[in-house]
């Protein structure tokens, strides 16, 4: 009997994917994200939909980029270049023949969170999900905020400076990834760029090693900054910190202890943010686009 939702989170490096069925994930598991051409993410995708193809009734899709959920029109598809002003859900049942919903990853993230995780019973909450860029999600009185062109909570075009340039190092997307704090950390140890990963350098912390952590806490304090910002635009009362670098504690405990050193050298009394780590951790892009699929489609939570 096909009762199961095939969910697809497709991101920059992996597209990750499970089946749902009676509140639970079933079956797990990940490939690699093409970046060729949309031809080449539609095959991955129905070779993975292959696998399940006698019990999924419906495709559910968190995706980077600027969606419309309604009516399926992406203006653009985020760090997939070749994702351009089109219609993703005609694409997507034209491909499977199912029914098919689809919502921003960062705002997966948030209406998971608010659905099953951290930010369940909470009117006014901000995620943060730092992986190739940051991205994330606003749930503002008790909801998805998307703002007026869709791309409330793109936190990765915060821009950090003031100059005439375009040179991306200067989006929030740039300093907040987890990308940037490996490559910084292999070029500062002299190693092949992509010779480290997030779980090495926090191996390299544990070891106590005073470069590494000069490093992390500069990121850590530039995440920090815009935390900061955030709170006094949005007013949140408490901010999620997801994406596969926050499976460490110490990510939340850094930012936490770098928060409190910028409140404590400042003269303006601001509102401390509450800060807490994922409790879906990979699973909150996975349970926000369910939740999109049940409510687009009508189907009981």
């Amino acid at each position: 009997m096909k009762n199961k939702i095939l969910v697809f989170d497709i991101g920059g490096s992996f597209i990750k994917f499970s089946l749902y069925f009676e509140d639970r994930f079933l079956t797990k598991g990940k490939v690699v994200t093409p970046r060729d051409s949309l031809e080449s993410l539609i095959v991955a995708l129905k070779q993975i939909h292959h696998q399940f193809i006698d019990e999924s009734e419906g495709i559910a899709i968190s995706i980077p980029g600027v969606v419309n959920s309604e009516s399926g029109h992406m203006v653009h598809g985020g760090s997939l270049d070749y994702i351009r002003d089109i219609n993703m859900i005609k694409v997507f049942e034209e491909a499977f023949g199912l029914p098919v919903s689809i919502e921003n990853d960062g705002k997966c993230a948030a209406l998971g969170e608010a659905w099953r995780g951290s930010l369940q019973g909470i009117s006014d909450g901000v995620v943060l999900v730092i992986g190739t860029g940051m991205g994330g999600g606003i749930i503002s009185q008790g909801k998805l905020l998307k703002g007026h062109h869709l791309s409330a909570g793109e936190f990765s075009f915060i821009r950090t400076n003031n100059e005439f340039t375009n040179n991306h190092e200067y989006m929030l997307g740039f300093q907040g990834s987890s990308v940037t704090l490996t490559k910084t950390v292999a070029k500062m140890k002299q190693l092949p760029e992509g010779s480290i990963t997030g779980e090495k350098v926090f191996s390299l912390l544990e070891e106590g090693d005073q470069m590494v952590q000069s490093v992390f806490q500069a990121y850590c304090q530039n995440i920090a900054t815009q935390i900061i910002n955030l709170q006094s635009i949005l007013d949140p009362e408490k901010f999620v910190i997801g994406g596969g670098i926050s499976a460490n504690p110490l990510l939340v405990i850094t930012i936490k202890q770098e928060l409190e050193k910028l409140y404590e050298h400042s003269l303006i009394d601001f509102v401390h943010a509450n800060i807490e780590q994922s409790k879906l951790g990979n699973e909150a892009n996975l349970l926000g686009a369910v939740y999109n699929y049940k409510k687009s489609h009508h189907i009981e939570m």
